[in-house]
């Protein structure tokens, strides 16, 4: 006799509820609001459809789901939207991406760069956005208690500590950020097309500006591979693929000095199973060994 279960589509609506609902603040999480509009769910590449144009950088960074929610008040309009990543390490990088300097909302049970029109919330695995089109200061509360409901579905899962790739001596607070391939690696130096660096989506680098010191202000991106030989083989890949713009001076097996466009110059090296690339260096470096 065959058992009477749910048909796989049920059982997928079913999931869609469970992950949606299960943590989306319900009508009443302050005084008088109310969900205007059914929420909208956006997985994997479908994020295309809610953000135009950017969706590259959630997606390189291991963007899983996005969670959108309206509430209204009378004439008053919040919006909830819930980014859910593979992992609080590319959660963080994605949230030291868009936070600029940071500037915190007490009240908020989580890591946030906050203001009246829009709070940005790290935790665990989640990067959260609470808009509000106003941009009124008495809608502040609301938009505190709509973030804490929202934060408790969340566990505080703490990422591994990439930036510590970055020497400490030096770095300019505030600057250092991550990055997990292509798209992210631009926004720093352009150093070639494609995926230079060999991270194939999976291996964080992390980069931040420095100031002081005999080599003056310059940024240093720093990427560890898994072994030795993977960072060899990503340093080769990014010798033989160097941009066209960036001429090289110097050169030796594992390190090279170059100019860019803007007849400021870069070192790239590499060390055991990190490479670590310096650019917008004011002076010619020296190569070692």
């Amino acid at each position: 006799m065959r058992r009477a279960g749910f048909a796989p589509a049920a059982l997928a609506l079913l999931g869609l509820w469970l992950h949606g609902g299960s943590r989306i603040p319900p009508d009443g999480f302050a005084p008088g609001w109310k969900k205007s509009e059914t929420l909208r769910t956006f997985p994997g590449p479908g994020l295309f459809d809610h953000i135009d144009g950017g969706a590259e950088l959630y997606l390189e960074f291991g963007f899983r789901t996005l969670d959108v929610q309206r509430y209204s008040k009378g004439d008053d309009e919040l919006v909830l939207e819930i980014y859910e990543f593979d992992g609080p390490e590319a959660a963080l990088g994605l949230y030291l991406m868009k936070c600029g300097k940071e500037t915190p909302v007490e009240g908020i049970a989580a890591r946030n760069s906050s203001e009246p029109a829009q709070f940005t919330i790290l935790k665990g695995r989640a990067f959260i956005h609470v808009n509000s089109p106003s941009g009124r200061d008495d809608l502040v509360p609301a938009m505190t208690s709509l973030a804490n409901q929202a934060l408790a579905a969340f566990p505080d899962e703490k990422p591994r500590d990439v930036l510590s790739l970055l020497p400490s001596a030096g770095l300019v607070g505030g600057s250092a950020v991550m990055f997990r391939g292509p798209v992210g690696l631009s926004s720093l130096f352009t150093l070639g097309e494609g995926d230079i660096l060999d991270q194939k989506n999976r291996i964080f680098g992390a980069a931040g500006t420095y100031d002081g010191g005999p080599e003056g202000r310059h940024v240093r991106i720093v990427v560890s591979y898994a072994d030795e030989a993977a960072a060899k083989s990503a340093f080769l890949n990014l010798s033989s693929r160097l941009d066209p713009y960036l001429k090289v001076l110097d050169r030796t097996d594992s390190g090279f000095v170059f100019e860019d466009y803007q007849n400021k110059f870069g070192l790239a090296a590499l060390a055991g199973r990190a490479i670590t690339i310096k650019v917008h260096l004011a002076g010619k470096p020296a190569l070692a060994g």
